[in-house]
């Protein structure tokens, strides 16, 4: 927000990377400033790219292509078949730049390496034309009603129907008795009815916040990522002191 239009004028080529890129960041950067952020995906352990956006072959909302040398597979995180295309499940990387194994730890490399397959911990899909799309981690899916939902779906389109400068973030609520439930945390208050009417033109009713919690500034690491479990663990306390 604190750019101005002109400011990147000198620039021939932007990635994004680290983090899935918002839709709304993308897209206002080609409206502000005339350039097109391409997004990327990597891992250290891949030294350090797997599929990268080119300018001739852009996919906006995609992480692009799978780079050279490198080979994907989508794998059913129940089964361990490979999915089909379009469908989502783990992504295993192998190639020549992905790494032998973590120093001196065999135990945490062979959580993650299996015949030569790294782990990344991320969920995705490849669709028809191989654009490798990026779902979130692991870790950032609950099984709501007995299906898996991806919390950063749920963000992105909450995201389209909040004003501009409200923040947001979706976390996974257990409950032994009802079951997990989504609660949806935003920097300031706002027409809960009015939002949920509209995401549930975009999303199942299963994947539907159940709760709006207001948090008014997200607390981050150091990686300048939301920190999911400190944010997790304030809803919890908020929401033990609230009815359903």
């Amino acid at each position: 927000n604190k750019s101005e239009p002109g400011d990147f004028r000198s620039l021939r080529l932007m990635v994004a990377g680290a983090d899935k890129c918002p839709d709304s960041l993308r897209e206002g950067y080609l409206k502000k400033h005339g350039v097109t952020l391409l997004e990327g995906y990597g891992a250290t352990e891949t030294s350090p790219v797997i599929s990268v956006n080119k300018f001739e072959f852009n996919r906006p909302g995609s992480t692009g292509k799978v780079i050279p040398g490198l080979k994907v597979k989508i794998e059913n995180f129940e089964t361990g078949e490979e999915c089909k295309t379009g469908e989502v499940g783990k992504i295993l990387v192998k190639g020549d730049s992905v790494m032998k194994g973590y120093y001196e730890d065999p135990e945490l490399t062979a959580e993650v390496l299996n015949d030569g397959w790294y782990n990344t911990g991320d969920m995705g899909y490849l669709d028809e034309d191989e654009y490798l799309w990026h779902a979130g981690r692991f870790k950032r899916f609950a099984k709501v009603g007995g299906e898996m939902v991806s919390l950063v779906k749920v963000e992105n389109v909450l995201e389209k129907y909040l004003h501009e400068g409200v923040s947001c973030c979706v976390v996974e609520i257990a409950d032994e008795k009802k079951g997990s439930y989504i609660v949806a945390t935003v920097s300031q208050e706002v027409n809960k009815t009015e939002i949920l009417r509209k995401m549930m033109n975009d999303l199942p009713s299963i994947a539907l916040p159940r709760q709006f919690v207001v948090i008014e500034q997200l607390p981050m690491m150091s990686s300048g990522k939301i920190d999911f479990r400190t944010v997790t663990r304030m809803v919890q306390e908020i929401m033990s002191d609230q009815p359903l």
